[in-house]
């Protein structure tokens, strides 16, 4: 079975909205709720004098409170950062870097059964480990199929097979005789 391949997140730094958006948005609550109530409603985690800060805009709203809001205003969140999406991976998995420079594309892979991945712009399983063969590392890219030749078995009685053999002829030879010998029978009337 090809397991599913889930993305997670991409993206995770850009945001549709201006940090200015954001203290708009806490500048409109603001003015009817108090910085309490604005806490309460948004389930916030920060202090009032942080929220005060962002009102006046004084400090940028964090990736939290960013969401905070945009949940308020029924905004999808963010998508996670890389360090929230692989914060699930165990503390003991491996870890490799295919190439130099700074890697744009983290794979995480579950399990421990052998499986062929795409990794062009988009990840995709190509196969699972029932269906790879045993040489699945080498594709063949040069090698052209040569065509098929013709190879036909004469079947001849046992009275036949003695006759060619005291001619101490070859089965090329036979068939070519009789294929002359036909030829000639029809050429006459």
């Amino acid at each position: 079975m090809t397991p599913p391949v889930t993305r997670i997140t991409a993206d995770a730094t850009l945001d549709n909205l201006a940090l200015s958006d954001y203290q708009d948005m806490v500048q409109d609550l603001r003015t009817t709720l108090s910085l309490d109530k604005l806490i309460a409603v948004l389930g916030s985690a920060y202090s009032k004098p942080l929220w005060a800060k962002v009102e006046k805009g004084e400090a940028p709203p964090n990736r939290n409170q960013r969401n905070e809001l945009r949940r308020l205003y029924g905004m999808p969140p963010l998508p996670p950062t890389v360090a929230e999406a692989t914060a699930a991976a165990s503390p003991d998995a491996a870890v490799w870097q295919v190439g130099e420079g700074v890697p744009d594309t983290v794979i995480m892979v579950t399990g421990h059964e052998p499986l062929t991945l795409h990794v062009n712009g988009a990840v995709s399983v190509a196969d699972t480990a029932a269906d790879v063969p045993q040489n699945a590392h080498v594709t063949e890219v040069t090698r052209t199929q040569p065509p098929r030749r013709y190879y036909a078995r004469p079947s001849a009685t046992e009275a036949q097979e003695t006759r060619r053999i005291a001619l101490g002829a070859k089965w090329k030879s036979v068939i070519d005789a009789g294929l002359s010998a036909l030829e000639n029978e029809t050429v006459q009337p």
